[in-house]
């Protein structure tokens, strides 16, 4: 049964610049979200954001809760910005390896890799621009793009596992896409990917982090792409 998200951020906010606008079934509004395919026929989610929200935020990595980053969630979520809505993973299978500094980065090349589990949270525009600069994506480390998700867990809403919900998540920019495929896919991003994490205090300041990867990348040798 299908999920798929329409955005409505409201009188005077504008949606995500890279937001699909397709007909959906998961309507939003000032106060809360439905879920109008779900098993129950429509589950409401009380929304408590500060603003309309204009994106689902799919989050797979050190954003995540327990880890590094997820200190912006935590502010965002605390400032009335942003809204925890559940795990799901993409419906599509996708490589999501880790880089220099065991950073995760997701790769758009649809149909190869696993299918990436992550957290998914809705967002108003003020959080998307703080998570747009966390990721750099002006600095060309990632951009913003659409991914539909699948596999839908919430305490808050009622959704069949088979429903699918547009999100956005951030992929590596694709100047970085290839040269970091070589590297092992992994289906999530764990402690145990975190155990040689460097944090960004902690890295050489002698390059920008768009150095440290594209080193990391010329490091490597081959492509060959890895499966485990």
């Amino acid at each position: 049964m299908a999920c798929r998200v329409m955005m409505s951020a409201g009188p005077g906010v504008a949606a995500g610049p890279s937001m699909v606008q397709q007909p959906a079934s998961v309507r939003f509004s000032t106060s809360s979200v439905e879920f109008a395919g779900s098993r129950t026929g429509g589950a409401m989610m009380p929304m408590h954001l500060v603003n309309p929200p204009c994106s689902l935020a799919f989050v797979y990595g050190t954003l995540k809760q327990g880890f590094s980053n997820h200190w912006l969630i935590e502010d965002v979520v605390g400032a009335g910005h942003a809204q925890f809505i559940g795990v799901a993973k993409t419906k599509q299978m996708y490589p999501l390896v880790c880089g220099p500094f065991q950073v995760p980065f997701l790769l758009n090349m649809p149909n190869s890799g696993l299918q990436v589990k992550g957290e998914l949270y809705a967002v108003d525009q003020s959080a998307l621009e703080l998570l747009d600069e966390l990721e750099g994506v002006t600095k060309g480390h990632y951009e913003r793009r659409p991914v539909v998700l699948t596999g839908l867990q919430s305490l808050e809403v009622d959704c069949a596992p088979s429903s699918e919900i547009l999100a956005e998540a951030y992929f590596a920019h694709p100047t970085l896409q290839r040269g970091l495929s070589s590297a092992p896919h992994i289906p999530a991003y764990t402690k145990k990917e975190t155990v040689n994490y460097v944090y960004r205090k902690d890295r050489p300041k002698n390059r920008t982090f768009l150095e440290h990867v594209n080193n990391w990348i010329n490091a490597q040798g081959p492509l060959s792409y890895i499966h485990i």
